[in-house]
């Protein structure tokens, strides 16, 4: 059986990577780049002394995805490229759609087209909103998001709901999670952004490391005890 994971090169992708290997799957791996490195999908192979197929393209490059499905036939698809900055979303709206939103639609056409129905699709804990309730379970409502990615998010589960509405023989998994940490217990693959990271544990090691300056503290007025933010981590390993 052959898995198909898009943003294959990136932290989630890679790790998931792995750990399909491991498990026996035949592999194809599609990452433009733009926020990871090939080097950690090497890294994947060496860990797992296995083999996957690689290639360099864009969710919005219809010919190089449907390249990608011809020259391998796949059975499934784990889509997690997306943009994921909520602050930069608010500052390039537009960009942020057409990548979250065109690009994943321009896959689920790919996939139709080549007789690949099965998805397990990469959304996030923003659809939820400010939650009224807690904890959060699958079966919460979902609100209006605060983000230009929350609305990404929420966009595509609704476009796939459709689709699966249309035609009954998508099989479709909506996987929300909140913040992935931690890396692979090899040290070979973790998170290591190209650019400023947007995530706190790797702001942190980064200054631990002297690579930033220091690590600021944005807002005091949350609704907890003590003003400050309260956020749910899970280990990327068990993500994946």
């Amino acid at each position: 059986m052959r898995i198909l994971v898009t943003g294959g090169a990136g932290y989630i992708g890679s790790h998931t990577c792995l750990e399909l290997l491991e498990s026996g799957y035949e592999l194809t791996a599609i990452d433009n780049l733009n926020n990871s490195k090939q080097e950690s999908l090497r890294r994947v192979e060496h860990l797992t002394g296995k083999s996957l197929d690689f290639y360099k393209a864009d969710l919005l490059d219809t010919a190089a995805l449907s390249a990608a499905f011809a020259a391998h036939p796949v059975d499934a698809v784990i889509h997690f490229a997306a943009y994921k900055a909520v602050g930069e979303s608010v500052a390039k709206p537009l960009e942020y759609y057409q990548n979250n939103v065109a690009g994943t639609i321009n896959l689920l056409q790919v996939m139709r087209e080549h007789g690949c129905k099965n998805l397990v699709y990469s959304s996030s804990c923003t659809v939820y909103g400010q939650a009224k309730e807690v904890p959060i379970t699958e079966e919460s409502p979902t609100a209006a998001a605060e983000s230009p990615y929350g609305w990404t998010k929420l966009m595509t589960e609704q476009i796939m709901r459709d689709l699966y509405k249309s035609d009954p023989t998508w099989n479709i998994i909506l996987l929300r999670y909140f913040n992935p940490v931690g890396a692979h217990p090899s040290g070979e693959i973790g998170e290591d952004p190209t650019g400023i990271p947007n995530n706190l544990l790797p702001y942190i090691t980064q200054v631990a490391v002297g690579r930033l300056q220091e690590l600021k503290v944005y807002g005091g007025d949350y609704p907890t005890p003590d003003g400050t933010g309260i956020r749910d981590y899970i280990h990327v390993v068990d993500l994946a």
